[in-house]
């Protein structure tokens, strides 16, 4: 009883060490007075340790089973296991005694297997953990008791230093507990009187570099958690870095195709819109229409309200053309100056002249004042064309063609739409 008196005395001036020096800190899992890891990620840290763990638990019991069960094959082969077990445990019924050596490890076994199914991402999977812990140790501890053999304890408790990683607070008690079971268990068997100091010292040996290993394995399980928290921290920061460059690469190619006045498609926006659209068409073997229009005597206009105005005007204009072009592909861009051009893929001649008269009466109805014209208000002059690209041919050809008909609109009194040689009058 005097060794088992220094186990319970050393576990109490470790307890009172513990309330001295780390009892007040307020972080969860007993990470003593270390920083490293903030208290948020504490419960995370928890969780991924215990899920990694788990299999591992399910390893060792799988072993203390086996090591179990290849003793009892050796007793059985090599001497009456009846007898043996009752010199050895006197007055307990065999089934009690099974019960009590093999229970431990299959409910590791078990629990791991549901715990890893069912408890994914949840704070009762530590929980668990330390419970397959305490049967792993406790249950050896009781085995090795029953069996007077030091070795069962000492191998699961080398086991669990080896394979599991759990807190160090926890480590000790749960180490010193079952040593001090061990010794208190084995003096109120009788077990103690067959034990000589080496098997003491050996017992007790073992327990300690359980828990040197531990308190190592811990630290290692720390920095490890740290280092891969950084990673993803510097990956997370790099793929913010990357959807900020794609954004402003997306806002900046957003600039540099827009037109700085009237908000609508700039010239370069406009030739690369159009190639892109020739090219599908000549695939695909369909037309192609584009708008060419002018603002009617603008620079009369101008000239008459000044620069300031012929600007409101140019984004009034280019508000109501844009507003008038939704539909899938097409785009108006100003072409330059008071210029407009209006892509139209698909459909045929007179679709191309139904949009073209729709964007003329669109402006017409803005009522925007023009004392140089008859009729008293900004209109548009509108050319169009129409082709089906054919391998060969330049996307200049589509131009020049609509160009033409913008001229002979022009020629023919303005405010009109001229689509190929089809003329629409103002109504």
């Amino acid at each position: 009883m005097t060794m088992a008196g220094m186990c319970g005395a050393w576990a109490v001036v470790v307890w009172r060490r513990y309330n001295k020096t780390w009892g007040k800190a307020k972080v969860r899992c007993n990470l003593k007075s270390r920083k490293d890891i903030p208290p948020h990620e504490v419960a995370g840290f928890n969780v991924r340790a215990a899920m990694d763990n788990m299999a591992r638990e399910q390893v060792i019991a799988l072993l203390v089973i086996v090591q179990y069960l290849l003793s009892l094959l050796w007793v059985i082969f090599m001497d009456d296991v009846g007898a043996l077990l009752a010199d050895v445990v006197p007055g307990m019924a065999f089934e009690l005694f099974f019960g009590a050596v093999f229970l431990p490890p299959f409910l590791t076994v078990a629990i791991s297997w549901w715990a890893r199914r069912f408890l994914r991402d949840s704070p009762w999977l530590f929980f668990t953990h330390r419970l397959n812990l305490c049967l792993l140790i406790f249950g050896a501890a009781l085995t090795a008791i029953f069996v007077d053999a030091p070795f069962v304890f000492e191998t699961v408790i080398l086991l669990s230093s080896l394979l599991i990683v759990i807190t160090p607070f926890f480590s000790k008690g749960l180490y010193l507990s079952s040593l001090l079971l061990f010794f208190v268990g084995s003096s109120w068997t009788g077990g103690w009187q067959g034990f000589s100091w080496f098997d003491i010292g050996d017992v007790v040996l073992t327990t300690l570099v359980g828990l040197i290993m531990v308190r190592f394995r811990f630290s290692d399980r720390v920095g490890n958690y740290l280092t891969t928290r950084t990673i993803e921290e510097q990956h997370r920061q790099l793929r913010e870095t990357n959807r900020e460059l794609v954004d402003a690469n997306h806002q900046l190619q957003s600039i540099t195709h827009l037109d700085g006045l009237t908000g609508v498609s700039n010239r370069r926006a406009f030739d690369e819109t159009l190639e892109r659209e020739w090219r599908r068409a000549m695939r695909a073997g369909t037309p192609l229409g584009m708008l060419m229009m002018d603002i009617d005597l603008f620079k009369p206009y101008n000239d008459t309200y000044g620069h300031q105005a012929g600007d409101v005007c140019l984004k009034t204009v280019a508000g109501a053309l844009g507003a008038g072009t939704r539909r899938a592909g097409e785009m108006v861009a100003r072409y330059g100056g008071e210029e407009f051009a209006v892509i139209v893929p698909g459909g045929n001649a007179d679709a191309l002249a139904v949009m073209a008269e729709s964007l003329r009466r669109t402006v017409a109805t803005l009522g925007i004042h023009h004392p140089t014209l008859a009729w008293g208000y900004v209109s548009l002059s509108i050319g169009g064309a129409l082709m089906v690209p054919q391998f060969g041919e330049n996307l200049e050809t589509l131009i020049s063609r609509a160009d033409g008909s913008l001229y002979a609109a022009k020629e023919a009194g303005r405010n009109r739409v001229v689509l190929r040689k089809s003329v629409s009058e103002k109504g």
